[in-house]
């Protein structure tokens, strides 16, 4: 009898993992909720939508830097590197006493956040088999649901009854114990000194990243801004995502072709799809059909218990052939989900149609994001993990972001002549990246032979 693969260090690894990911994806959920309290009380709703803008485009860069810096010297220096910024950031931002000093600790925060999300995926390729990787995976994805469920009532009840800098100290303080958690693996992998990318290809990554995110960020303010000032934005928004991302992807993602980008193409569309539809459903609850906030929030909870369920059924899935299957069933359960919550738009729409939509949208999310993730990694050569995964979660963010800022500018034209058309709009331009999703994940296998063949060793490994 073989010995269990989950060893005391493994066990350890997977806890310290999951927690890094639950105190980030608490910060996200959570500031959002505490916002509009702490710039009152700096005195910064002038600027509101700076703090979200300033720490994506940070997210970005420091996501572009992440992954070569992982692939030449691994992922121990990285993931303690992002983890004190991280932690950094969160002190920051507790104790600003002007919305400047918010902005800069919330950047800080998110450039800490990116150099992690990027490392530990090079950290989990290196410290576990590729039999365990999608539970590990599943772990991961899993780890949003609590954040999704207590984040929000937790965060507004410590800015209404404690403080709102109380929401990033809880963070700055768990997140040292989960490092700790990570140094028994960082200390066992071995010393990674590989040849580095030639300087002038990083400068032209960190060029196209900045350019990047200064696009993300124009068409993310252009929603609120007048006709002109609003159009002069989004086109210049549009022109530098469209002269940069291909940049900072492998070539052909943009066309979703055959491998590996059609992988990090089918991520992109995915995580927008859901997130695109994932923010109108509790205010078309609230507008349509006359529910109370709480109420109405009941839908998000239903898709995080069902995106858990889906990934918990991911995870028991363990080779190659099998993620594709369910990287391509969730697309279609997504796109059905979606298709139906667009008729929640009309009042007349019983409400239940909604919350039933959303728990075939939610499973279908929880069954593709973590197969993506796991056919990324064990497509990647180990030089080249840290900037797959960077090329992954970019390409994720700006696409979500190019998705919500231009659904945005077309729900505020709509909404003063009709609320229909303005959620319907919405909803629209997510079900059709979740078909070009689904298209495009048509083409997830391997285009090599010799990657075939590995995969077929590995299915019969599993068998």
């Amino acid at each position: 009898m073989s010995d269990s693969p989950w060893t005391p260090i493994r066990r350890m690894t997977l806890i310290g993992v999951v927690l890094l990911e639950v105190l980030v994806a608490f910060e996200q959920i959570a500031v959002a909720t505490a916002m509009p309290t702490a710039a009152k009380e700096l005195d910064g709703l002038a600027i509101y939508p700076v703090v979200f803008a300033v720490p994506l485009a940070t997210a970005v860069l420091a996501m572009v830097i992440a992954g070569p810096w992982a692939d030449a010297i691994g992922p121990r220096v990285v993931v303690m590197t992002g983890v004190g910024l991280f932690v950094g950031g969160l002190l920051i931002a507790g104790s600003a006493q002007s919305m400047t000093m918010l902005i800069i600790g919330r950047s800080v925060q998110s450039v800490g956040g990116g150099f992690d999300s990027v490392a530990l995926y090079v950290l989990i390729a290196m410290a576990f088999p590729e039999t365990l990787r999608p539970k590990i995976f599943m772990s991961i994805s899993a780890a949003w649901v609590a954040p999704s469920l207590f984040g929000p009532p937790l965060a507004g009840y410590l800015a209404t009854n404690v403080s709102w800098r109380w929401v990033f100290w809880i963070g700055a303080s768990l997140a040292i114990p989960a490092l700790v958690l990570l140094l028994p693996a960082m200390r066992r992998l071995p010393d990674v000194v590989r040849e580095q990318e030639p300087a002038v290809r990083v400068r032209r990554r960190l060029v196209a990243a900045g350019a990047a995110a200064l696009g993300s960020v124009a068409l993310s303010v252009a929603a609120d801004r007048p006709m002109l000032p609003a159009v002069v934005l989004a086109i210049g928004g549009l022109v530098l995502l469209v002269v940069s991302v291909p940049k900072l992807v492998p070539p052909g993602t943009i066309r979703g072709q055959r491998g590996m980008p059609s992988i990090i193409a089918t991520r992109a569309l995915l995580g927008a799809a859901f997130l695109g539809t994932d923010i109108y459903l509790p205010l078309m609850l609230t507008r349509q059909h006359g529910m109370g906030a709480t109420e109405a929030g009941v839908v998000l909870t239903v898709g995080a218990l069902s995106w858990s369920l889906g990934a918990w059924i991911a995870g028991r899935r363990s080779t190659y052939a099998d993620q594709r299957r369910l990287a391509r069933t969730g697309l279609v359960l997504l796109t059905i989900g979606i298709s139906v919550a667009l008729s929640a738009a009309w009042p007349t729409t019983p409400s239940w149609v909604l919350y039933g939509a959303w728990l075939v949208g939610g499973g279908g999310i929880g069954l593709a994001y973590s197969p993506l993730t796991v056919l990324l990694m064990g497509m990647s050569a180990p030089d080249e993990q840290g900037r797959n995964a960077s090329s992954l979660q970019t390409a994720e963010m700006l696409t979500t972001s190019v998705l919500l800022a231009v659904s945005a500018i077309v729900f505020g034209g709509l909404t003063p002549h009709s609320h229909v058309a303005a959620f319907v709009s919405g909803l629209v331009l997510a079900i059709l990246a979740a078909l070009l999703g689904v298209v495009v994940s048509h083409r997830l296998e391997p285009v090599t032979p010799a990657r075939a063949a590995k995969e077929a060793y590995v299915v019969a490994g599993d068998q």
